[in-house]
C-alpha cells in the first residue's frame, strides 16, 4: 500500500513542479521537504524528547498557538517541533514561535522522506492541526507505536465527497490515528462515516475561539491613521475583492469624508497587484512595510504587505469585511475582528467556515451581503449609525466568549493518553 501512495504522490509532485516554478512558489525549503534536515537541527533534536505539531499554512499556524502553549505547560521537558507547508505560514511560524518551537518545513509524503523526519525528530507523539491525513507519514509513525492526534479537525463540504470516493483507502489510515478532536457535530459524523473508530472521536469545538483573547489593541497612529477617522478594513481579500472594496470606498467617501480604507490581501505577495488596483481608482497606495513616520495623506490607501498585522488592524477598525467570501468560495476567520466587538460583513461564500458563519448569523452577529452593491449599502448604514455598529459588534464578541474552551479540552485528550 505504501508503494501505491509513493507512486501516486510522486506523479502528483512531478506534475505540480512546473506550476510551483511558474507561480514563484519554489523555494530553498524544498531541500528540507525532501528529507535533508540540517545537521545542527538534528543535533538539537537528538538532545530532547520532541512533540511534533504540524500546521499547513497561516491559518493553522495561528490556530495552534493555544495548543502549543498548552503542550509546553503539560510537557515542560519536551521540545515542540512545528512543521509548516507554505512559505507564508513558515515565515509567520518563525516569527511567532521563535522562543517556543523548532520550526521546520513539512516533509513530502514519500516513504523515504517521512522516514528521515521520524528518525530525526523521534516524536513522543504527533499532532495534526485540522484534518491533515498523510498515509506514508502515519504508517511510519505507526511502526514505532507513536500516538497520532488530529486536533481541531474538520472536513469541508468540498472535501467530503472526494474523501468518500476513496474511503476504502482511508480505513487503515484513520485507524492509525489515536484520537480525533473535531470542530463540530457534522465533522464528527463525517470522519466516522469515512471509517474512523467511533470511540476515538469527540466534538471538542474550535480553537479559533480561544486564540483571540490575548489580542492587544493598538492606536490608529500605529498604521498612520487618525483617531477621528472611520476605518474600513478589508481583511484577507482575494483577487477581485479589492476592486469591489475600492468601488464601495469611492462611493461612500462622498458622504463620509473621514472614511479611510485599508486593504489587507490574504497573500502579501499580491500587494503590488493590489497597489495597481488602488491607482486605477485614483488613490495613492502606501505599503505598510515602507510607511514613513506620520499620518497618511487624504488620498492614500494603506496596503498591508506583511503577515502578522491582522489582529492589530482589526482592533482599530470601524467596520470590517472578511474576504474570500464575495468573489471566491471559502471565506476566512471572522472570529478575529469579533473579539474586538467590530461589526463584520461577509459575502455569500463561507464554505470553509460554514459552522462558524452559521453560528454568527444565528445570533445576528455578522452581516452577510449578496454582492458589492449590498456591501456598499450595508457599510453606509453602519457608518451612519454608531448604535447599530456597537450592537452588531457586541453580539459578535458575545458569540466568541460563549464558545471558549476547545483548546483545553484537546490538551486534556492528549494528557489522558500520553504520560511522560
Amino acid at each position: 500500500m505504501r508503494i501505491f501512495f509513493d507512486i501516486v504522490f510522486f506523479i502528483y509532485a512531478v506534475l505540480y513542479f512546473p506550476i510551483l516554478v511558474l507561480r514563484g512558489k519554489w523555494h530553498d525549503g524544498f531541500g528540507v521537504r525532501l528529507g535533508h534536515i540540517p545537521e545542527d537541527v538534528r543535533e538539537r533534536l537528538a538532545l530532547s524528547k520532541n512533540i511534533w505539531v504540524h500546521a499547513v499554512s497561516v491559518g493553522e499556524v495561528v490556530a495552534v498557538e493555544g495548543i502549543i502553549k498548552g503542550l509546553k505547560i503539560a510537557y515542560p521537558s519536551c521540545r515542540i517541533v512545528l512543521t509548516v507547508t507554505t512559505r507564508s505560514g513558515h515565515e509567520l511560524a518563525l516569527k511567532k514561535y521563535q522562543n517556543m518551537a523548532e520550526v521546520l518545513w513539512s516533509p513530502l509524503d514519500l516513504s523515504g522522506v517521512v522516514r528521515a523526519f521520524v528518525k530525526a525528530i523521534k516524536p513522543v507523539f504527533y499532532v495534526a492541526a485540522e484534518t491533515e491525513l498523510w498515509p506514508n507519514l502515519f504508517a511510519e509513525l505507526a511502526k514505532g507505536n507513536t500516538p497520532v492526534f488530529v486536533l481541531n479537525g474538520r472536513i469541508s463540504d468540498a472535501a467530503y465527497p472526494k474523501y468518500r470516493l476513496v474511503r476504502k483507502f482511508f480505513h487503515s489510515l484513520l485507524h492509525q490515528v489515536s484520537f480525533f478532536c473535531m470542530q463540530s457535530p457534522l465533522d464528527v459524523e463525517r470522519i466516522i462515516g469515512l471509517g474512523a473508530p467511533q470511540e476515538r472521536v469527540v466534538c471538542s469545538g474550535n480553537v479559533k475561539f480561544d486564540n483571540v483573547f490575548d489580542a492587544k489593541e493598538v492606536a490608529p497612529s500605529f498604521f498612520g491613521l487618525k483617531d477621528e477617522e472611520m476605518i474600513f478594513v478589508a481583511g484577507s481579500t482575494h483577487p477581485g475583492e479589492e476592486e469591489l472594496m475600492l468601488g464601495a470606498y469611492k462611493t461612500l467617501r462622498q458622504q463620509f469624508s473621514l472614511l479611510r480604507l485599508v486593504l489587507a490581501p490574504r497573500h502579501p505577495e499580491r500587494s503590488r497587484e493590489v497597489a495597481d488596483s488602488v491607482k486605477t481608482f485614483g488613490y495613492v497606495p502606501v505599503f505598510f512595510s515602507a510607511r514613513r513616520e506620520g499620518l497618511l495623506a487624504d488620498n492614500e490607501v494603506l496596503v498591508i504587505d506583511v503577515i502578522g498585522q491582522m489582529m492589530p488592524l482589526y482592533s482599530v477598525a470601524t467596520g470590517v469585511f472578511v474576504g474570500k467570501s464575495l468573489t471566491r468560495k471559502g471565506g476566512h476567520n471572522i472570529i478575529e475582528p469579533a473579539i474586538f466587538g467590530k461589526p463584520i460583513m461577509i459575502g455569500p461564500y463561507m464554505d470553509n467556515f460554514k459552522d462558524i458563519a452559521a453560528l454568527f448569523l444565528k445570533n445576528d452577529a455578522v452581516v452577510q451581503v449578496a454582492d458589492a452593491g449590498a456591501l456598499t449599502l450595508t457599510l453606509r448604514e453602519l457608518l451612519a449609525d454608531p448604535v447599530k455598529r456597537a450592537a452588531v459588534g457586541g453580539r459578535a464578541r458575545a458569540v466568541v466568549e460563549q464558545n471558549r474552551g476547545a483548546t483545553q479540552r484537546m490538551i486534556n485528550v492528549i494528557t489522558e493518553r500520553v504520560r511522560l
